[in-house]
This record gives C-alpha cells, sequence and structure tokens, in this order.
C-alpha cells in the first residue's frame, strides 16, 4: 500500500506561493471566476408524518424535453440544494416509498414546486425560499421518467460535474495522486470536474460493519490515511474516504459532505457513520456534522475524531486573503477569526456524539516563533472552544505529517471506535 506522506499546510497556505507562480495564480482566477459565476437554489421540503421513506428532490431543466439534471435525497423531510449554471429550471419531488429510487406515478406522491414554476437562475444568484410539501397520496403526476438515480454521481449537464458516491476503489487509484490533491487546492473546479470529489469505498458495502468516514486536510488527498486505514480493525469496521477540493468554500463541502451522507444513509439505511478528520478536514467534518444537526439527524454520527486540526485557524490563509489579488475562498474561511471558523461551534455537537481531540506538538517552523507542531500552532490546535466540545483530548510528540503514520495513535483510534462498536 501507498504509504506517501502528507501535503501540509505549511505549503499549500503560503500566500507567497500563489504570488510567486504565474501559473497556480492563472488557473485559480479562472477557477475562482467560474465559482463566483454559479447560482444556487434550495429550500424546505416535507411529506406526511406517517410516511418513512426516502424523500428525493429533483432539478430539471426548465424545458422541453425535460431531463433530470441533478437529485437531493433526504431519508426525513429537511433543507435540500443544487448549485446550477445561469439558466431556467424546474424543482419537484417525490416520496420514494420503494426505496428503489425509481418513481411510480401509481405509487410514490409527489409535487412540483409552482404550477410547476420555471424558476430562473442568474449568473451569481441565490434563489431560496422554494419549498415543497408532499401530499399523502399521489395526485400530482410527475410528466417525466425518473429512473437509475441509484446511478449515484450521473447527472444531466456537462457544467454539473458528477459526485462519486461509493465508488469501490484502492488508495492506489490514480485519482488519489498527490498532484491531484494539490490540484483540488489551487483549481478546485479543475478537480470537480476532472478528478471527482465525493465518497469512495475501499470494499463492498457490508451491512453488517459500521462504516467510518476519513477526511483529507488542505492540498490532501484519501493517500494520507494509508497507515492508519491499513490498521483499522476491518472485522468491526469499513473505511470510507471523503475527497473533496480542498481550495473550495469549506462550509460548501461541508454541506455537500452532509448531503452525501443523507443520500448513503438513505440507500443503505445507515444508522450510524463514524468520522475520523486530519487538519483542516477536522474543521469541514464539524460544519457537516452541524449541517446534519440542523437537519434532524445529528444522531448519524456517534463519534468525531479530530486530529491536529487548526481550530483558530492559520495565519497564512488570513496573508493570502489580505495581499492577493485572487482570493482562494478555502483562505477566507481559514483566516483566524473568520465567520466560518467562529460559526462552527454555534452549534453544539448532538448528545450522543462522543468528539475526541488529537494533537502534535514535535516541530518548529521558521514562519512563526509560536509553539507548533511544525505547521500548526498549539494554540490554533488547542483552540478552548474545540476543548471544551471534546470527551478527552490527547497528545503527541509528532509533527503535524507523522502523526498519521504513529502506532500509538492507530491503537487509540482503534479503542475509540471499539468504545462505539463492541
Amino acid at each position: 500500500m501507498n504509504r506517501a506522506r502528507p501535503t501540509t499546510l505549511l505549503y499549500v497556505l503560503a500566500a507567497t506561493v500563489l504570488l510567486l507562480d504565474g501559473c497556480k495564480f492563472y488557473g485559480l482566477k479562472k477557477d475562482v471566476t467560474r465559482l463566483n459565476a454559479m447560482g444556487l437554489v434550495g429550500g424546505h421540503v416535507s411529506r406526511p408524518q406517517d410516511e418513512d421513506a426516502p424523500i428525493i428532490v429533483l432539478l430539471t431543466t426548465g424545458g422541453e424535453p425535460t431531463r433530470v439534471l441533478d437529485s437531493f435525497v433526504l431519508d426525513r423531510p429537511g433543507a435540500y440544494f443544487f448549485v446550477v449554471p445561469a439558466g431556467t429550471y424546474r424543482i419537484a419531488a417525490f416520496v420514494d416509498r420503494q426505496r428503489d429510487f425509481t418513481y411510480a406515478p401509481d405509487r410514490d406522491p409527489a409535487v412540483f414546486y409552482g404550477a410547476p414554476t420555471v424558476v430562473e437562475v442568474a449568473t451569481g444568484q441565490k434563489v431560496a425560499g422554494l419549498d415543497l410539501h408532499i401530499p399523502s397520496e399521489p395526485a400530482a403526476r410527475l410528466d417525466f421518467p425518473v429512473v437509475g438515480l441509484h446511478e449515484f454521481g450521473k447527472r444531466g449537464t456537462r457544467e454539473i460535474p458528477a459526485v462519486q458516491i461509493g465508488d469501490i476503489v484502492t488508495l492506489d487509484d490514480p485519482r488519489f495522486a498527490q498532484e491531484n490533491g494539490k490540484l483540488g487546492l489551487w483549481q478546485p473546479v479543475e478537480f470537480l470536474f476532472n478528478v471527482g470529489a465525493g465518497f469512495y469505498f475501499l470494499q463492498e458495502f457490508d451491512p453488517k460493519k459500521v462504516p467510518v468516514l476519513f477526511v483529507h486536510g488542505a492540498g490532501g488527498t484519501p493517500r494520507d490515511w494509508a497507515y492508519l486505514i491499513e490498521h483499522l480493525d476491518r472485522t468491526k469496521f469499513q473505511p470510507w474516504v471523503f475527497y473533496y477540493p480542498s481550495g473550495s468554500d469549506l462550509e460548501m463541502m461541508a454541506r455537500g459532505a452532509a448531503r452525501w451522507l443523507g443520500t448513503l444513509a438513505a440507500r443503505y439505511e445507515l444508522e450510524h457513520v463514524i468520522i475520523v478528520a486530519h487538519s483542516m478536514g477536522g474543521l469541514v467534518s464539524r460544519a457537516t456534522i452541524n449541517d446534519l444537526a440542523n437537519n434532524g439527524n445529528g444522531g448519524l454520527v456517534p463519534l468525531f475524531v479530530s486530529i491536529s486540526s487548526p481550530w483558530n485557524g492559520y495565519g497564512a490563509a488570513a496573508s493570502g486573503a489580505e495581499h492577493s489579488p485572487v482570493v482562494m475562498p478555502m483562505w477566507t474561511d481559514m483566516a483566524p477569526g473568520s465567520a466560518f471558523l467562529t460559526g462552527i461551534f454555534e452549534t453544539p455537537l448532538p448528545p450522543h456524539c462522543s468528539y475526541y481531540l488529537l494533537f502534535s506538538y514535535a516541530g518548529r517552523t521558521l514562519l512563526t516563533d509560536q509553539a507548533t507542531d511544525g505547521v500548526v500552532a498549539l494554540s490554533s490546535e488547542l483552540a478552548l472552544p474545540a476543548q471544551y466540545a471534546a470527551q478527552k483530548v490527547y497528545g503527541f510528540d509528532e509533527t503535524h505529517d507523522s502523526i498519521l503514520l504513529s502506532a500509538e495513535v492507530s491503537q487509540l483510534l482503534n479503542s475509540l471506535l471499539g468504545s462505539v462498536v463492541r
């Protein structure tokens, strides 16, 4: 198994790298322009109280012929959203009573937004309040076929990238190469279209084993987890990896992760998913858990473990956001005191979610005189709101990278996992 060393925040957050590298600057400028041009539509969807089947919200073309462009799966009433290019769309939803991700007009109650009403989305526009209430019995019929939604990631437009949800791979998959992790940092849109974000499985789904979702940090890839996954207790647990473009807006990445977890929960009728995250991935994971909790699904995650996460942000991100003519979205979120960083602690962890904070303290950098793990300041790793939320805090004489290669960390992780699932 490839044990490539993780790419550190030290290299990927330094604004001077961007300013000196014309190719990265041009690629980031192009991607930020594309990101800013995308719109967002969303609202809430509800169903009759006596229904317990999944809800599937559909985004379709606004004209004829009608094609399904994207779908959003919820295992209970809640919020939905779609990120879209400028254009005209329609929105519909149905209760999937057979849980087969196919619409049956005589079986599944459905509803359109409006009569139906065409939704116009301008460049960069956010259209909210598109609420839907599905009736108790089939009344309105969708006037287009809906089949094959179980083929996750299959979308109807070249302008909406595919998402991989449940692809079975190995950590040697070429998509997980280190250069692709850097691509996700500097050109997040290019990453979405040409590499592929989403949740990847490392084995066939086993309903008898609890999924453990591993979340990488800035500039990282799932290969960063090779050692800890190799030593995971596979008799009780099955590893999943979340792969995402780390230069993107972190709140949006978290909303996407919560969305895809909801899709998998509905598909496999999941009770629990454990989340283990490194570095900036811990912040994305905490925001994901918040999103699940705010939509009534906080019980899905019984255990959250963060490793060397910069809970107070990273100073170089603030420098990049202040001085660069093109600002990477992640820089804004990772700047100390940002709205994202302060907001992730406003929602308390769900009552049944145990949280453990692991930090590293070996190493110093030339960029600061603070105590660090070689990348992140201890004052950021040990931010008081994060400590207050933790059941227990564990420190390791490791660097920001080497903590993922530690036998002690592996033993502790398996012990923590075992405390949830025996």
